[in-house]
């Protein structure tokens, strides 16, 4: 925690000397032009010599701040903080002398207090800030009432506001008091402000951990039920593979054909199985999980896949590869089920006899790929749902039943992580095209 708290801390200190270098600016160019170009008189020799003074401060400051840059202890933020409070008392302190020689109560300045109320709201804690507010209210007072009883000078502004006004006790008390309680409401209201988004930050970061430790957990119980299940299937397999080459007897014309659908569909079911293995493994070691790979022959295993669900529905399916696509970088695992869950799901609303094709085009930088199908489409208002966890179109037949309205979000996430763009166009009754571009090196967007 402490390391995400110094570059704020640091922030606030480069802040700070940003801040006073204009302020010096501002001091000299106002101090040559209100007296001459508005006629307003203040004390110039005081506010060059203040504004001297502000520029060997800040010199100090940026030289304790490269100091710090380079201190990894961990005192680090500690000694931050002490360089953080001795600029905003120097600065307390200037300000209060530059508003004395520049008309005391008469001059408008004085708000300039609460930029540091404000900063230190932020950074410290509650009593260190209302510290601050009562050293700002001190300082303040100080200047009103030793002006108006005589005990130090007071330096007109002359031109700018009436004279005497420093000496209205009822002016200085009210104005004072006024000042006094906006600077504790603002100390009040930003510490408030501040702590409740610390808290907010805290809870995020709470819960993110504990989605991470549900989702390693999650993975892991993955893993264990995917296992079982393969091997489960492969007995299965084992014994079709058996039926099927008539070890066991002769077979029919039709037993023979739903032994082999079966063996089919079968052997389809455990290359998923493997691959979500193979994927639960990778997430669970967090490796990076990308690499060469040939597009062209993972399509082709796809389709092989998905073709056999076709098949059983007459759906004519045609599919395109530029001869130019060789070899991307990227997820395998991830791509294939990215293209088999769009393909799957082209299967799924496409009825009878219908038609899907499938065109992989090759660009410069990325590929793209277009999948459509002469489905039941999906309704103009609801295009931008479609990639929601758990969506499901309004007009999907009641008699589709499968799908958990995952498939969509993941072929998202998945074209997310590989830095791709994905979108989908569809007219209700007639058709649905997806087109997705993915990156031939997804390494190069990182």
């Amino acid at each position: 925690m402490e390391e995400k708290l110094v570059p704020a801390h640091i922030f606030f200190v480069k802040w700070f000397i940003r801040i006073r270098w204009i302020a010096i600016v501002l001091l000299i160019v106002s101090n040559l032009t209100v007296n001459r170009l508005l006629g307003i008189t203040v004390h110039e020799t005081a506010i060059y010599i203040l504004a001297s003074v502000l520029f060997v401060l800040n010199i100090i400051h940026r030289i304790i701040l490269e100091k710090l840059k380079k201190d990894k202890g961990g005192r680090v933020i500690k000694k931050i903080k002490q360089d953080i409070h001795f600029q905003i008392i120097t600065d307390l302190i200037i300000l209060t002398l530059i508003i004395h020689y520049s008309g005391g109560v008469e001059n408008p300045l004085f708000l300039f207090y609460f930029f540091h109320l404000i900063i230190a709201s932020s950074i410290f804690s509650t009593f260190q800030s209302y510290l601050y507010a009562a050293f700002v209210i001190v300082m303040a007072a100080l200047i009103g009432l030793l002006e108006c009883f005589s005990v130090i000078p007071h330096y007109q502004l002359e031109g700018f506001i009436s004279h005497d006004l420093y000496q209205n006790t009822l002016h200085i008390f009210g104005a004072g008091f006024i000042f006094a309680c906006t600077a504790v409401l603002i100390v009040s209201l930003s510490h408030m402000i501040i702590h409740r988004s610390i808290k907010s930050e805290e809870t995020y970061v709470r819960t993110n951990l504990e989605l991470e430790n549900k989702d390693k957990l999650k993975n892991e119980y993955v893993l264990r039920l995917t296992h079982d299940i393969k091997g489960h299937i492969a007995a299965v397999l084992s014994c079709l593979e058996v039926v099927r080459s008539k070890a066991t007897g002769p077979l029919n014309e039709t037993q023979e054909e739903f032994a082999y659908r079966a063996y089919e569909r079968t052997e389809i079911l455990s290359g998923f199985t493997r691959d979500l293995l193979n994927l639960t493994r990778k997430r669970l070691k967090h490796d990076s999980e990308f690499e060469v790979f040939s597009l062209k022959e993972l399509i082709e295993k796809v389709v092989a896949h998905v073709q056999v669900l076709m098949k059983d529905k007459s759906i004519n399916f045609s599919y395109y590869i530029d001869k130019t696509v060789l070899t991307i970088t990227g997820n395998p695992f991830t791509i294939e089920e990215l293209y088999t869950n769009l393909l799957m799901n082209a299967v799924k609303y496409t009825p009878p006899g219908g038609r899907i094709e499938l065109n992989i085009k090759n660009r410069i930088n990325h590929v793209v790929t277009e999948i459509s199908d002469s489905g039941i489409g999906i309704p103009r208002e609801e295009l931008s749902k479609v990639f929601e966890e758990f969506y499901r179109a309004s007009n999907v037949p009641r008699d589709i039943k499968t799908g958990s309205g995952l498939g969509l979000s993941i072929v998202k996430q998945i074209i997310k992580d590989h830095k791709g763009q994905i979108w989908v166009n569809s007219e209700p009754g007639i058709w649905t095209k997806f087109t997705f571009l993915l990156p031939k090196n997804v390494e190069e967007k990182q």
